[in-house]
């Protein structure tokens, strides 16, 4: 199955699971449950409905199942971090400002729309193993099935946990009777890791390794590499499973050996997120996009590649959100591609386009990741840009890391060269050149220099750090970085403290004035802040706030 042919199906698949996921999400009873458990007697018709299944993940923007809103990772991941500015005027969007500054509450339009999607997805996935039960289809196929469904109900959770900390667990469809009791309690967040890391350890062991499936299904590789991170971010939050950093040194190591499938990086960098990058080499999860026509608030295929309509500079058709700062931009040493293939700035050159000053952009800095060649934008509301999600460059680094904490620096600083080096013969973004639109033009730049790699200690392990900044950079993962490494406080307040706007310095003391309130203890000892949960499910379902909001 081709992937336009996938997404036909994926449309199909939607209407069919639709049934359990409509307005309000929770407060129906699941109806046409014989419908789908009719579809799990065929495995094409099933295959309809696990595709369906996979629409929730994709929402970047939705009006319908009773929630409106944009709810990109990124608005988290890398606004709400030292890496990236709202973007934008100062008035539009005002509630992902007020997320930066955890100055809001839960009648926030972004957290009402990143919570409610990822419940959409945990619903669809629980009616997918519910009808499993009863299907007599296949063995091998059933238990792919379930693998499948766990993978995306362990996705769907591990944004809730790291966004809202403790929520309430669900593994079936929810009834009327418990939806008219409205008693649900919130699990603590390592019940809900301990859910997250059981789903994908079934789900690594069942699945297809990447290529004996079509892109867009979930696989094994997929699986380990989540597991991976939920072990990176329990260690550094709440550690209920007593993870040692041994763990997750022994489960990357399993997914660089190609024990899930082969992997490997892409020889040049700029090329990942071009259109002929997708689903390389490199690529371990990725949401698949085509632009289906849609120019409304729609749901379907070209809601999950707005994120390139979203974030791409204003004077090239998009809406300027979502920019780089001057910090991150600075971080990376001056003969690194890597920068301009993450924050362009002020004339350099994208698609033969250059960068100029716009109103809707206050750092000089554009995400590169996100710009798509304007050619192929055929509605002001989709592209076909599929979504990174997670790359084999990110299990390096943990394995980088887990090898520092496991007193293997040799293995550590090994690991940093094979990630310097691949950017180091990398190329400049396509159309860096503006006389060669889609090529990608040589930066002519010395090899980085690796002898500056510190080799043991506390300067190691920043390096790390610094390194996975520089190499992941704009792509939603900052945030939780900071957090789970306990910098989070320290690095809001001494980036935009030692700015020289005075703004900056007002931003910074109301961050930390309002992380005082809204963080929460953990097993590690780093605080973890939390967002509001929204405040209509607060009173439908019977659960407590945050604290702060």
């Amino acid at each position: 199955m081709n992937i336009n042919t996938f997404f036909k199906a994926f449309l199909i698949g939607c209407f069919l699971i639709g049934l359990q996921s409509c307005s309000d999400f929770l407060e129906e009873e699941p109806r046409g449950l014989q419908t789908i458990d009719g579809a799990f007697q065929d495995e094409n018709s099933a295959r309809l409905v696990l595709n369906g299944m996979y629409d929730a993940i994709t929402w970047g923007e939705s009006s319908s199942n009773g929630f409106s809103g944009h709810s990109y990772e990124f608005i988290i991941g890398d606004i709400c971090s030292d890496d990236a500015e709202k973007g934008s005027n100062d008035a539009d969007q005002i509630d992902i400002q007020r997320l930066k500054e955890f100055n809001t509450n839960g009648a926030n339009g972004n957290v009402t729309t990143l919570w409610g999607k990822y419940w959409v997805a945990i619903n669809r996935a629980n009616v997918v193993l519910l009808s499993l039960q009863g299907s007599n289809l296949d063995a091998n196929v059933v238990s792919q099935f379930e693998g499948e469904a766990k993978f995306v109900r362990a996705y769907a959770y591990l944004h809730l946990v790291t966004i809202f900390g403790g929520v309430p667990r669900f593994e079936s469809p929810v009834g009327s009777e418990e939806i008219n009791d409205r008693s649900f309690t919130r699990a603590s967040i390592a019940e809900i890791y301990n859910l997250i890391d059981s789903d994908l350890n079934f789900a690594k062991d069942v699945l297809p390794k990447k290529g004996d499936v079509d892109p867009g299904i979930a696989t094994s590789g997929a699986a380990a590499a989540y597991l991976a991170r939920s072990i990176m971010y329990q260690l550094g939050t709440e550690n209920g499973s007593n993870y040692s950093w041994n763990d997750l040194l022994t489960i990357t190591d399993e997914i660089m050996n190609g024990d899930y499938g082969a992997y490997r990086l892409a020889s040049n960098y700029a090329s990942i997120w071009s259109v002929e990058g997708e689903n390389n080499e490199e690529s371990i999860w990725e949401i698949q996009s085509i632009d289906n026509g849609l120019s409304s608030f729609e749901r379907g295929p070209s809601t999950g590649s707005m994120w390139t309509l979203f974030q791409s500079p204003f004077f090239m058709g998009g809406w300027g959100f979502n920019t780089p700062t001057a910090d991150l931009a600075e971080s990376f040493e001056d003969n690194d591609p890597r920068r301009a293939c993450t924050a362009i700035t002020l004339g350099e050159h994208a698609f033969g386009i250059e960068m100029v000053p716009n109103e809707r952009n206050k750092t000089g800095y554009f995400h590169r990741k996100a710009i798509l060649d304007p050619a192929v934008w055929n509605t002001q509301k989709g592209s076909e840009a599929n979504l990174r999600r997670f790359r084999y460059a990110d299990v390096i680094l943990m394995n980088a890391e887990a090898a520092y904490h496991a007193g293997n620096t040799t293995k550590a600083i090994s690991d940093l060269e094979m990630i310097r080096d691949r950017a180091s013969f990398s190329t400049f973004p396509q159309g860096y050149d503006p006389d060669d639109i889609y090529g990608y033009m040589a930066t002519g730049y010395a090899p980085l220099d690796n002898s500056i790699i510190p080799q043991s200690g506390q300067d190691l392990l920043d390096f790390i750090y610094l390194e996975r900044r520089r190499e992941l950079g704009m792509e939603t993962l900052r945030f939780m970085d900071l957090v789970r490494t306990g910098r989070y406080a320290q690095v809001i307040g001494e980036t935009y403290n030692n700015n020289s706007d005075p703004n900056d310095t007002e931003f910074a003391n109301r961050v930390l004035s309002s992380l005082s309130t809204v963080t929460v203890s953990s097993s590690s000892g780093n605080p973890i802040p939390l967002f509001p949960i929204p405040t209509k499910d607060l009173e439908d379902w019977g659960i407590s706030q945050n604290a702060g909001y």
